[in-house]
């Protein structure tokens, strides 16, 4: 008959193995905890602004900065709009993506990251926003939505790919120096999202 005891010194081995796969975990779930909390305050924020400002007028228009023509978008982490999704989805989502205004309200994005299936995905986007204001401290703020194509879900997690369509949100400050925020809401049995973008100014 095998035994059923394995030598102490493998127990304890085991033993240590398991407690830092524990605690590497718990680490990871207290920053995907801080990323996500913060990005869902940064959008209550955005919202706000929104919602107390009003269309700029023709005076405020012209104080807008000029933003520059070409971006860096570093894509960062979103947060899900259901709890299975936060619970089994990933959420940490880099990539690097270009982005270029074509006018104040209009421009155009091409990128990829690491998608919430763990996939890899490449998009290419058009971009609107024509609702925009100035900030405090040189700052200026613009929403709007974007459609285009993106690859990396199947047909059960993305019903309508290749095709995609967000909200848009978009922060900068006077160099171009800000954050996309882009957000889809929930659509029958898939989660909807809110996505950080980090924007690096170019020219």
């Amino acid at each position: 008959m095998a035994s059923r005891y394995i030598p102490i010194q493998q127990f304890i081995q085991e033993a240590h193995a398991y407690r830092r796969q524990r605690r590497a975990a718990r680490r990871r779930a207290i920053i995907s905890t801080i990323l996500t909390r913060l990005l869902v305050i940064l959008a209550a924020v955005a919202i706000a602004v929104i919602g107390y400002l009003t269309f700029p007028s023709t005076a405020r228009a012209a104080e807008l900065p000029a933003r520059p023509r070409w971006g860096l978008d570093v894509s960062t982490t979103s947060y899900h709009l259901r709890q299975w999704a936060r619970d089994s989805l990933n959420q940490d989502n880099p990539g690097l993506g270009l982005e270029y205004q074509y006018s104040p309200s209009v421009g155009f994005a091409a990128g990829f990251y690491k998608n919430s299936y763990s996939r890899e995905s490449v998009y290419a986007t058009a971009t609107y926003t024509p609702l925009t204001s100035t900030l405090p401290a040189g700052f200026s703020v613009a929403a709007g939505g974007l459609a285009g194509v993106i690859s990396g879900y199947t047909n059960q997690e993305a019903p309508a790919r290749p095709l995609m369509a967000a909200a848009l949100l978009e922060v900068r400050n006077a160099s171009g120096w800000g954050i996309n925020l882009v957000a889809v809401p929930n659509a029958g049995q898939s989660a909807g999202f809110v996505g950080l973008q980090l924007v690096v100014p170019l020219a």
